[in-house]
């Protein structure tokens, strides 16, 4: 019988070609590697013959934890490891862990399937953009996936060929923020996982059968803002999935997409108009209620394929998200945006930082601040410039009132963009006293306000006063308004409290 092995044995390596350029001594084993670019001297990883189901078959394993190294040196040259090749190590049953470098781009056909005894976590790197079909079908010891791969383009690619196909003890997977696409097929019929449906923030797109037939996800889906596309099929027949929430920036969802969702009681879809919607992509979920934008009921009860929907109704309350945002981040800040109720009153402000001016809106709207009526969910954009200082007092454009605090926004003058004030003496700060004298005594003051640097109104004080008592007041740059008949005066300074 020993006999007989040892003859099958050199049948088997006759019948074998080797299949690598060079080989690397590593952590008691020896690792085999392709060279695929010769110029940026990239190689892939690989099995030490190149034909067979078992490609290692004579040769010693790699065991235990499985380590692959970020580059190797042959010769005297260093290599990246930027792939591992199609069944580089599938079969290996001594492999209990795995560490893959963040140089590693592709991962190729069944190139971990059936290394039984891989258990715990298996982390699909930032970098990864294609894992072959079946690459870890059959390890039935791994129970979570981290998959952090930004923007992978290719995994799996069928149905009978998903990468975790055959792990029955995965149960969870978890993504990384930053994940923008969610292959075709990624983690189709993985019906063993029970985790509740967890997104990434910076998803934009879920491919097709992404997750279909994954009966056991269970809760309230709620896809991501950022989400433009669902992909056919990619939710298909989730039977756990008892609520759904579509974001407003939505643009396709493909047919059938979460056919047979039987269990889904209600829709929110956020877009205030219908988007692209394929053949019958709620097909199957009869009884939920769709709720859309109060002043989109009409539009998606008109709209094809929607219609096929009987129970839509309206969001309440009534409300209407408005974006603002500003042109150049360092330069300023906006006030207002938010969701209001329809018809209500949205007032934006441009906030300008020192050495920055407003200079409109980008549709050309020039207030600020700046009142909408909301009738439509709406984005604005504020445009600053760099300011050029003509006095170095600043002054108050204007004054807002947010939820009962007043708010005073300043910003520096601009040749051709602010009218120009009169230039005053500077604020006199008496150190002994710790008091600030305001330099101007004129019949005519109707007013003096102290602001502390978050805009907040600290002190109003009485027409006859010529100063403000600053032992209370805390460490920090102040605004002093003086307000008079003819004019507002503006200083700023910086008030250093007593030890």
């Amino acid at each position: 019988m020993k006999r007989l092995f040892i003859l099958l044995l050199a049948i088997g390596l006759c019948g074998s070609t080797l299949a690598y350029d060079f080989k690397v001594p590593v952590k008691g084993y020896t690792l085999y590697f392709n060279i695929i670019d010769e110029d940026d001297n990239a190689v892939e990883i690989t099995a030490p013959m190149s034909d067979g189901n078992y490609r290692w078959m004579g040769y010693i394993v790699p065991g235990g934890v499985l380590d692959i190294p970020a580059e190797v040196e042959y010769e005297g040259v260093r290599y990246t490891v930027v792939s591992v090749g199609e069944r580089a190590f599938s079969g290996i049953a001594e492999i209990t862990g795995l560490i893959i470098p963040k140089t590693v781009t592709e991962i190729g056909p069944y190139a971990f399937s059936y290394c039984t005894a891989l258990n715990g976590t298996v982390t699909i790197g930032e970098e990864v953009v294609s894992v072959g079909r079946s690459a870890f079908y059959g390890c039935g010891s791994v129970n979570t996936v981290n998959f952090n791969a930004v923007n992978c383009e290719s995994m799996g690619g069928t149905r009978s060929g998903t990468v975790f196909g055959n792990c029955r003890a995965l149960t969870k997977v978890v993504f990384g923020p930053h994940v923008k696409r969610i292959p075709d097929y990624a983690f189709a019929g993985m019906d063993g996982l029970r985790c509740e449906w967890n997104m990434p923030r910076d998803l934009e797109y879920v491919g097709e059968y992404a997750f279909a037939y994954c009966n056991s996800i269970y809760g309230t889906l709620r896809l991501p803002e950022g989400v433009k596309r669902v992909g056919a099929y990619a939710f298909a027949q989730c039977h756990s999935m008892r609520q759904l929430e579509i974001p407003a920036r939505i643009q396709k969802i493909d047919q059938r997409a979460f056919y047979q969702c039987v269990n889904i009681s209600q829709i929110k879809v956020f877009a205030m108009m219908p988007p692209d919607i394929g053949a019958d992509a709620f097909v199957g979920i009869g009884g939920a209620v769709m709720y859309v934008p109060c002043i989109s009921v009409d539009r998606y009860r008109q709209a094809a394929e929607w219609n096929r929907i009987y129970n839509i109704k309206a969001m309440e309350p009534c409300t209407l998200d408005v974006y603002a945002t500003i042109s150049n981040p360092a330069a300023g800040s906006i006030i207002g945006a938010g969701n209001y109720r329809v018809g209500d009153t949205a007032t934006l402000v441009a906030v300008c930082h020192a050495g920055y001016g407003f200079k409109g809106w980008s549709d050309g709207n020039t207030d600020n601040p700046r009142r909408v009526r909301v009738t439509d969910t709406t984005s604005y954009v504020a445009v600053m410039q760099e300011a050029e200082v003509i006095h170095e007092v600043e002054y108050v454009h204007d004054t807002t009132y947010m939820d009962g605090i007043e708010v005073v926004y300043e910003y520096y003058e601009i040749n051709d963009v602010a009218e120009p004030i009169t230039s005053q003496d500077e604020i006199v700060y008496n150190g002994s006293k710790r008091r600030v004298e305001i330099p101007i005594e004129k019949p005519d003051i109707l007013n003096v306000a102290l602001y502390n640097d978050a805009g907040v109104c600290v002190y109003t004080g009485k027409p006859r006063r010529s100063h403000i008592n600053m032992r209370r007041f805390p460490t920090g740059f102040y605004v002093i308004r003086v307000s008079t008949v003819d004019d507002e005066l503006i200083y700023r300074f910086f008030h250093k409290k007593n030890k």
